[in-house]
């Protein structure tokens, strides 16, 4: 098990596609290496050779009859690989973790967007993530449509999630806005339609903290 003074390295970010969630992380990294910290970004799903795998069938559009239980269980397998390949060694070896989502995403995602039951997916996450929670989780608020707008702005081409739809981001959105609300000592809401500096400002200042 880890303790939590470890557990205090295990940094995560959430917010729906196109927050800013990446700019951010990869700004941290950098703050904590000029500090001489070792640190390392794990994506999810993803991280591992099993969970890129995963994530590829999860993002395929093809794939457009998932089910929604077929979904998260397959986020969950993604995870498990991560945590136990990558996350639970690094974080004993006195590194920095940085993830790019973790269960608060499955708990948003297929909790409140595709209307599964959340005592079920607290469940999964648990025996998932061998019960590992991150310290600080930092939760890039935007609100669906300028979420939408930014896509749109950027060409990017949208993956089997990031086409659900703005019902389904809505219902998203509601889920990050209770999931926060409810663990205000693990999450920092941050404002994600800041200028990404004053972004990282607050995010350092809070990272100072521990």
């Amino acid at each position: 098990m880890i303790s939590k003074d470890i557990n205090k390295r295990f940094i995560s970010f959430e917010g729906i596609d196109f927050s800013g969630k990446s700019t951010q992380i990869k700004l941290l990294k950098s703050y904590l290496e000029k500090e001489g910290q070792s640190v390392f970004i794990l994506r999810e799903p993803g991280g591992t050779d099993i969970s890129e795998r995963i994530r590829a069938i999860l993002l395929d559009k093809e794939h457009i009859k998932m089910n929604a239980r077929a979904e998260m269980l397959l986020f969950s397998a993604a995870r498990v690989q991560l945590t136990e390949e990558k996350i639970i060694p690094l974080l004993k070896k006195g590194s920095f973790v940085i993830a790019d989502r973790f269960v608060d995403s499955t708990s948003a995602y297929q909790g409140y967007g595709r209307e599964l039951e959340q005592e079920t997916i607290d469940h999964v996450n648990q025996f998932a993530t061998f019960g590992i929670l991150p310290g600080i989780t930092f939760y890039l608020k935007i609100s669906p449509q300028d979420a939408f707008q930014r896509r749109i702005d950027s060409g990017q081409e949208a993956d089997r999630l990031e086409s659900a739809g703005l019902e389904f981001y809505n219902k998203v959105y509601e889920g990050y806005e209770n999931i926060a609300k409810n663990d205000p000592d693990r999450f920092s809401v941050l404002d994600a339609t800041q200028v990404k500096d004053e972004i990282h400002r607050q995010i350092k200042e809070r990272i100072n903290t521990l």
